[in-house]
């Protein structure tokens, strides 16, 4: 009985592990004081974040320590004025011209034989997820001497840049012709990346990104690059086998 009741408890006794738990946590804020005083403002609104104080035994060792790391300034396109579709789809043209358009006071030459435009005239829906571009915004960026016109939509009260997309890839011998241009916004266009997809696998990625299951951003993203992987590997098999079988055919 003793020997079984000792055997019992010396089963039972566990051994402990000692972790060290480390957590990061990532902010942004402006702020005009140097480098210093935003130290101190970071660390009271890291005050604000946790609002407790941890302590005892199960908090051994447990220390916070904050820094800073200055961001780089952004160069962020200017927009200059919005257009109607109708102020420049009709001045779009193959000859290397430029026409004058006016913002305010100041007047502007743009170029008007840019592919895009023609791409854009052509079909101002993306052909992925049909949504419409509706207003040419007339674009500057940083450290340019001249301006270029943007398509945009507008989708959920926000601008949603439009993008000229290749229909064959240029990695499939796809050309940079006007012909093998169509109009994709830049969510889809982005979803599709630099992987060679169907316009139906685009629709059925971006069925995913409108996340009507409203899963958490990190599974949200998972799935979908893992959804546009299959897809991929699925398009290069079934190539793969249709190439095989032509040429068995061919040969008989």
């Amino acid at each position: 009985m003793g020997m079984d009741a000792h055997a019992r408890q010396k089963g039972c006794t566990s051994v402990m592990t000692q972790y060290k738990a480390i957590a990061t946590l990532t902010w942004k804020f402006n702020s005009e004081k140097g480098h210093g005083e935003s130290l101190e403002q970071a660390k009271r609104q890291l005050d604000q974040i946790l609002e407790t104080n941890p302590h005892g035994h199960d908090f051994d060792g447990f220390c916070v320590q904050v820094d800073l790391a200055k961001m780089k300034d952004r160069k962020r396109l200017i927009h200059l004025g919005i257009f109607e579709l109708e102020e420049v789809f009709p001045y779009v043209t193959l000859e290397d011209v430029k026409r004058d358009y006016q913002v305010g006071e100041k007047n502007y030459q743009v170029r008007m034989n840019s592919d895009r435009y023609h791409v854009f005239k052509n079909n101002h829906h993306c052909v992925s997820c049909n949504v419409a571009g509706s207003k040419m915004i007339l674009d500057m960026n940083p450290g340019d001497h001249s301006p270029h016109f943007n398509m945009y939509a507008e989708e959920s009260g926000r601008l949603v840049l439009m993008t000229k997309d290749h229909i064959l890839a240029k990695s499939k011998g796809g050309t940079d012709d006007l012909n093998n241009f169509q109009t994709m916004c830049c969510t889809c266009n982005n979803l599709k990346g630099a992987y060679d997809l169907t316009l139906d696998q685009c629709r059925d990625l971006r069925r995913l990104f409108d996340n009507g299951d409203k899963l958490p951003r990190k599974e949200l993203r998972d799935l979908i690059n893992r959804k546009r992987e299959e897809m991929a590997l699925g398009n290069v098999a079934k190539e793969q086998h249709d190439n095989s079988t032509g040429h068995s055919q061919s040969s008989a």
